[in-house]
């Protein structure tokens, strides 16, 4: 972001996966690892497997800006797999500082550092 209100494209760095995919996937990583939770990432290819919890995501901003501010906001809820009534959701606003526009690796350090906190929130509010 520029100035907070102009969005700036690279030309050149661009993710690897769909952005819904990854951070599905980083989300259930972390999970699994850091949680003692067995968690899956969407995909749009296959069913799930058998499991106890859906965790829904809406990313709201995921973005590095001109300050060298690193945002993550997201909504997240938590349901069991035989009711569509939240057991836990949540509003997520992380910042960080320190980021060097332009340094795109960076970002992505940032970014995932954010994926792994809010990881733990789902994982702390359905254990």
């Amino acid at each position: 972001m520029k100035g907070g209100i102009e969005v700036d494209y690279s030309a050149t760095a661009r993710w690897a996966e769909p952005l819904d995919q990854g951070i599905s996937r980083a989300v259930a990583d972390a999970l699994s690892h850091n949680s003692g939770l067995r968690a899956y990432s969407f995909s749009p290819a296959a069913l799930p497997p058998p499991h106890s919890y859906d965790i829904r995501i809406r990313i709201e901003r995921f973005e590095g800006s001109d300050n060298g501010e690193v945002t993550l906001q997201a909504r997240w809820e938590a349901t069991t797999t035989d009711s569509s009534e939240a057991i836990a959701s949540r509003k997520v606003s992380l910042l960080r500082s320190g980021w060097q526009p332009g340094d795109y690796a960076g970002l992505v350090r940032l970014l995932s550092d954010e994926i792994g906190v809010l990881s733990r929130q789902i994982a702390h509010s359905i254990r």
